[in-house]
């Protein structure tokens, strides 16, 4: 019986050994099980992940062509369905040849991101100009080439389209008279570093507008809708001729306060001015007349100054005898209305004094009013449908596949 007995006892001990071999190789073969489609969803997820980050950016590379080549400015154009059926065609295109693997959820917006967030296009240009820089692609007029009295071959233009108009993105801004502004700053005309100091944020947006948009007496491209682009930019009218009007009124004011004061300043002037009041009123009211001479002689030098700058001529910010042009006998005989020129051409040209207006202008108008003449100039030549508010700057995006959530904010 013992020897039954141990026999049992052995085979016992084999079966259980056995029985616990299977068990810890079942348990071994269920984690290595769940640890192989823990792998293979985390791998679908870690690809979801990053399909879904390349195809935002895939659809960010759909910018507008024509925007991008004529102005540097990379704009996603269509709305929030359009922009998220095109990020499902490329999800599904890479996600739908895996099995048990769906696209529960995609969508995307530009939304947050829309063009008419001035701010955002105004950060764009800065790093355009500090990526690219600004070429010389302007043709500038000058005294050299240009004569005065022939007429500009360019046309000038009105806007007169109403679906055009109201949707531009400037329209909803209050903007102060270009010329107000102009006077409240004569009086520190005399010291314009900031306005020609390269480097700052305002002088890169500013030079972007100099070399990409006409003004009066420089040409960026023959096929943009006004001739005086820059004006625009000042006045906002819709007109090129209101725009030049306004404008040369905004640089009458800005010069006026520097021509009184040398006439004040300059002995020999003064002296003129002094008199002619007495041959005009002798005694006390010379004194009255004496102010309304000056103010006479420097209005009209003003006047001749926004000639000179139209016809290619400089003018400098503060003048001397040199670059003075019309003597106190002009004014008495009322010949003013012909272009009188100074001995020495010197100063600053038409576009420096359209930097100090522009550099006096709101950031905020200024930037819309790009991209107004940005839809203008679309619309004329390449989509007559075209609406800059459709367009954005960047999209957010969120998707979800096979349950879980993938979200990415991409800009240009």
């Amino acid at each position: 019986m013992s020897f039954w007995n141990e026999a049992m006892i052995k085979h016992s001990k084999r079966g259980s050994s056995a029985v616990f071999l299977c068990i810890v190789l079942s348990t071994l073969i269920a984690v290595t099980l769940t640890m192989v489609y823990a792998a293979r969803w985390k791998a679908v997820d870690s690809f979801a992940d990053g399909v879904t980050d390349l195809g935002s950016a895939s659809v960010l590379s759909e910018f507008d062509y024509y925007v991008q080549r004529d102005y540097g400015l990379l704009l996603l154009q269509g709305n929030d369905r359009q922009i998220s059926r095109k990020l499902r065609n490329y999800l599904s295109y890479s996600l739908d040849v895996l099995d048990g693997v769906s696209v529960d959820r995609c969508t995307a917006s530009g939304s947050r991101y829309n063009v008419i967030n001035v701010d955002m296009i105004g950060d764009q240009i800065v790093t355009y100009v500090k990526t690219v820089g600004i070429a010389d692609v302007v043709r500038q007029k000058t005294a050299n080439d240009t004569d005065p009295d022939s007429a500009d071959p360019r046309p000038k233009h009105a806007l007169r389209h109403g679906p055009t108009i109201v949707s531009l993105p400037s329209r909803q801004i209050p903007d102060k008279s270009i010329i107000q502004k102009a006077e409240a700053a004569a009086e520190s005309l005399k010291h314009p570093e900031a306005v020609f100091h390269g480097g700052t944020r305002k002088y890169m947006i500013d030079s972007y507008i100099l070399s990409h948009f006409n003004s009066d007496t420089t040409t960026a491209a023959d096929d943009h809708f006004f001739r005086d682009e820059v004006e625009y930019l000042l006045c906002g009218k819709l007109a090129d001729e209101e725009n030049i009007k306004k404008t040369d009124l905004a640089l009458k004011a800005l010069r006026f306060p520097s021509n009184l004061a040398h006439i004040y300043e300059d002995p020999e002037k003064w002296s003129a001015v002094v008199t002619a009041a007495e041959t005009i009123t002798p005694g006390l009211l010379g004194t009255v007349t004496q102010a309304g001479i000056a103010a006479a002689w420097a209005t009209a030098e003003s006047f001749n100054d926004v000639k000179l700058l139209h016809a290619g001529y400089k003018v400098p910010l503060v003048k001397d005898a040199t670059s003075w042009a019309i003597d106190l006998d002009g004014l008495l005989n009322k010949t003013t209305d012909n272009l009188f020129l100074p001995d020495v051409n010197k100063g600053k040209t038409y576009p420096d004094y359209l930097r100090i207006l522009l550099f006096i202008q709101d950031d905020d108008i200024k930037t819309a009013r790009i991209l107004d003449l940005i839809q203008i100039n679309m619309r004329r030549n390449y989509d007559a449908d075209f609406l800059i508010q459709e367009c954005s700057l960047g999209i957010a995006i969120q998707s979800v596949v096979n349950g879980n959530e993938h979200v990415f904010d991409k800009i240009y």
